[in-house]
């Protein structure tokens, strides 16, 4: 993509949380990497269908930024740009997964049962103030590219220096969805939403010694409550 800049687009439509985390810090200065996987939900820009809140539709290929929490599409020059009005998409589908859009950000829909939906919000953080030198950990990936980050900030471009001591946190947290709003997944939020399971609920995270801050293991669960609600 030739450049990053936000882009004037009419809606598109006229066409303090804990989560499994992985840290990466400075582990080579000559040769920064930003995977794929991280800096975006998917690895490269795919043609993807965006619903406006008023119902109108629009495709072409989208992507979602896991630092800022927008929307970003290609434009005919191939340029990547930001679309503007975010507030006023509702939904994204992109590889046939469903994005909801949120006051948290884009979360992926996993599993329903009943009325609530379970969610992950894949998220980048920034650590500008990590100490110079220190090392993380890689998840796996085989896709990587040089890191050529943007930040936004209202509506200022930031570039951050590639040589900067930086670090930075990608984490996949878990969220409930009920009635058009989007709850962190806490053991209260469970039984609130699940009044019927709550004794199963109890239950189960015991025995299980279920991480409610993790996506996959609060995913079995929920496979568990809808077979019991059954």
């Amino acid at each position: 993509m030739k450049k990053v800049l936000i882009g004037f687009l009419l809606l598109l439509c006229a066409v303090p949380m804990n989560a499994q985390k992985t840290t990466f810090m400075n582990v080579d200065r000559t040769s920064r990497m930003f995977y794929d996987s991280v800096l975006y939900v998917n690895p490269q820009f795919y043609p993807g269908v965006v619903i406006s809140v008023d119902g109108k539709q629009s495709s072409g290929p989208i992507n979602i930024c896991t630092v800022n929490q927008k929307l970003y599409f290609i434009n005919p020059e191939s340029d990547t740009l930001m679309v503007t009005n975010q507030e006023n998409i509702d939904r994204v589908y992109i590889l046939g997964k469903a994005f909801v859009n949120s006051k948290y950000g884009y979360m992926q829909l996993l599993e329903t049962a009943g009325d609530v939906t379970l969610c992950e919000l894949r998220i980048t953080e920034i650590h500008t103030d990590a100490a110079p030198g220190a090392y993380g950990t890689k998840n796996q990936t085989s896709a990587t590219k040089a890191l050529t980050y943007a930040e936004w900030s209202s509506s200022l471009l930031l570039h951050l220096d590639i040589n900067a001591d930086m670090a930075f946190s990608y984490s996949k947290k878990p969220f409930l969805f009920v009635k058009g709003e989007a709850y962190p997944v806490t053991q209260k939020n469970l039984v609130e939403y699940f009044p019927m399971q709550k004794q199963f609920i109890e239950e189960y995270l015991k025995e299980h010694n279920t991480n409610i801050h993790s996506v996959a293991p609060v995913l079995e669960l929920f496979s568990a409550l809808k077979q019991k609600m059954q």
